[in-house]
């Protein structure tokens, strides 16, 4: 009975949470405003979630149960997928946090563990690593490309290897 309890909780905690990082930045939120908007106490946040961070990355587990993560063309256009999972799961979102740089990393963070734990093939580490790479260059050049506009670019460095010139 508890654990039915404590996912109706999630379920409201995680709820309020999207509401919020519809409308402001997630650097923005505190703890004290998602207890609000819940209509719940702080500590009941504390209770399932050490922290925003925390709360971010479980969320992003909570949506993604429900949009398989289809791995058919994962090998050819990781970007392509990635775009195609975070549309259908977060487009307000992260329509609105694009400039969240916070944000953003926790995002591609949780995202590539979602992908890492979605195989059982360790292979997958390889792919990992050059989209990692590709996400640390875009970084260093102030977010160039748009992980979500810009996902053929991506995918075509990620096909070439070659990282295009940056002025």
């Amino acid at each position: 009975m508890g654990n039915l309890s404590q996912k109706r909780m999630e379920k409201v905690i995680f709820t309020s949470f999207k509401e919020l990082l519809i409308k402001n930045k997630f650097s923005d939120i505190s703890i004290t405003m998602i207890a609000n908007q819940a209509l719940i106490h702080r500590n009941t946040v504390y209770h399932h979630f050490t922290d925003k961070y925390d709360l971010l990355n479980k969320y992003i587990e909570y949506e993604a149960k429900n949009f398989p993560i289809d791995f058919s063309n994962f090998e050819n256009h990781p970007f392509q997928n990635i775009h195609d999972l975070l549309i259908t799961s977060f487009e307000k979102i992260i329509s609105y946090q694009k400039d969240d740089h916070d944000f953003n990393l926790i995002i591609q963070n949780g995202f590539l563990k979602l992908i890492v734990n979605a195989q059982e093939d360790d292979q997958i580490f390889w792919f990992i690593g050059k989209i990692a790479s590709i996400l640390l260059w875009n970084d260093f050049h102030n977010g160039y490309y748009e992980l979500i506009r810009d996902y053929q670019a991506l995918d075509k460095i990620y096909q070439t290897g070659v990282f295009p010139k940056v002025e």
